[in-house]
């Protein structure tokens, strides 16, 4: 950013470590750590870079690097960042400094790009955005380069109020934008940074099974390692180390409790918190978490509804049945007589697939004891009270002894309705009684954390001779994976929305929620 820096760093270091840990430069976001998110985007000695992996042994001395902080500040924006802001670009926010970064490097070769030249570039330089579909993106980048040009004056890029007042349906900027088009909004990892010196860095030690019994949980070896402070496992947790699922009707045949906060008994799915390492670095504990023994004895896996409905399958939650919840649909007439004097009858099976909610940004979260003594958990929840509510008894606590902050969230499209960290810093907290933080890397992120469950769906339809529809009859079945939360909720789901939008006079259905041990379902 045209100021000369003396780095002395591991060779193996990548330059996104550099400016973050070492220069401080926090505006350029970490997402996937493989290189193919594009939210890490520097201009190194005037070529785009994905700087989570580039090495430092790979950097000329002398190298010049522009990062966002480089290009403009919230008082001086760059037209390409007030162009984003107008356009309403910036909503999550934690892909716009690599959006700002490839689009400064994309006008400094081409100033008067297509609109398809944009697109292409932001593809071949694998810019990934979850949140906005790319037309604000590329609409934003035509008039900034339009601006750059001269063609039109910078003013033409500022908000201004309509004559009649009329916000909605406007382009009335988010507050946010500015802080997340200059990279100055902080996120998890960022607030991380600022955490005091005394903070633990936390590990995972997780279940590479998908369902097993657990025999014995040896951490004798990773307490004696190198900076290690506690590795804390179930036996630390005061309460009933149960995350609550919120059962939602009554006629559901499991209680909500089935989800471990850290494995005690069983692995229940690929993934599952064993133990947490907490050590003074993040190298140190996940270096202690490798020396974690867990002894398991194998069970069989079900990967889908279907085979864990086979009627030789064993319970995975023992004295929960596989089928834990049925929701009926009735109206109108008796559907199979209709369906015999139909005119016309169409039927079909249909599989929606399980999703990964893939935000740009993984998940993290940090917890410490305020000075009222309060447990305070700070993560991208989306549902701040209602986490405090499921979590609290599995921590010994009461929800009012829980303080639940917000961090700035880069996306979370449903998955963080869920508590996917908080119990864990929390429990880590507790039993260490320092500030702790955790975060996960892609491939935890993807694997422990909840995904939009499948359907099988039987649809079957018939109408008259002119084609309306008389009778619907429907059956579907969710695969909601491990653990029960919202599982009914998801389920009935099913009654609302399938044929949901026709007139259907006569209906018949039955949905029912499937425990799997693929990842747990999440809405």
């Amino acid at each position: 950013n045209g100021i000369p820096h003396i780095v002395i760093a591991d060779p193996e270091a990548t330059l996104a470590d550099i400016l973050r840990n070492q220069l401080g430069l926090t505006g350029t976001k970490v997402g996937c750590n493989e290189g193919v998110c594009g939210s890490c985007s520097v201009i190194l000695d005037g070529k785009l870079v994905r700087s989570c992996v580039t090495k430092f042994k790979k950097i000329p001395e002398w190298a010049c690097v522009t990062t966002v902080e480089g290009i403009g500040t919230p008082e001086k924006l760059h037209p390409i960042q007030k162009a984003l802001v107008l356009y309403g670009a910036a909503q999550c926010g934690f892909c716009m400094p690599g959006f700002v970064v490839s689009a400064k490097a994309l006008l400094e070769q081409n100033p008067s790009p297509k609109r398809e030249d944009v697109r292409d570039w932001f593809q071949k330089n694998l810019n990934a955005c979850r949140c906005t579909g790319y037309k604000p993106i590329v609409d934003a980048v035509m008039d900034a380069a339009a601006v750059m040009r001269g063609d039109q004056p910078e003013e033409s890029l500022d908000y201004h109020l309509p004559a009649d007042g009329r916000i909605w349906g406007g382009k009335y900027p988010r507050p946010s934008a500015v802080a997340k088009v200059t990279g100055t909004a902080e996120y998890g990892e960022d607030l991380g940074k600022r955490l005091p010196s005394n903070t633990l860095q936390c590990a995972l030690v997780q279940a590479k099974v998908s369902h097993a019994n657990i025999l014995k949980i040896d951490s004798s070896e990773a307490e004696k390692m190198p900076g290690v402070f506690k590795v804390v496992t179930h036996r630390d947790i005061k309460g009933k180390n149960r995350i609550n699922g919120l059962v939602t009707w009554a006629s559901n045949k499991c209680d909500g409790w089935d989800r471990p906060i850290l494995a005690d008994s069983k692995v229940f799915q690929y993934g599952d918190a064993i133990a947490i390492v907490c050590a003074d670095t993040k190298e140190q504990a996940l270096a202690a978490a490798e020396k974690v023994k867990v002894d398991l004895e194998v069970l069989p896996a079900y990967m889908n509804a279907l085979e864990a409905m086979a009627d030789d399958a064993i319970e995975i939650h023992p004295g929960t049945p596989i089928i834990y919840f049925t929701q009926g649909v009735v109206k109108g007439q008796e559907t199979k007589p209709l369906m015999a004097s139909a005119a016309f009858v169409a039927e079909g099976s249909y599989y929606t697939q399980r999703q990964p909610h893939l935000t740009i940004e993984p998940d993290m979260g940090f917890a410490y004891f305020d000075e009222e003594g309060r447990l305070t958990i700070h993560s991208k929840s989306i549902a701040l009270y209602l986490h405090a509510l499921m979590i609290s008894e599995g921590l010994g606590l009461d929800a009012s002894q829980i303080r639940m902050v917000q961090n700035t969230a880069g996306g979370t499209f449903g998955y963080k309705f869920c508590p996917t960290i908080e119990a864990l810093v929390g429990a880590a907290c507790i039993a260490t009684q320092r500030p702790v933080y955790l975060e996960y890397d892609y491939e935890q992120f993807i694997t422990y954390t909840g995904k939009r469950s499948p359907f099988f769906t039987n649809v079957k339809l018939g109408t008259d001779k002119n084609g309306k529809i008389v009778a619907m009859e429907t059956d579907w079945i969710v695969d909601h994976g491990a653990y029960s939360e919202f599982g009914d909720l998801l389920t009935h789901k099913g009654a609302q929305f399938i044929g949901a939008g026709y007139d259907i006079p006569n209906i018949r259905g039955r949905g029912r929620t499937v425990c799997t041990n693929h990842a747990w379902g999440a809405p």
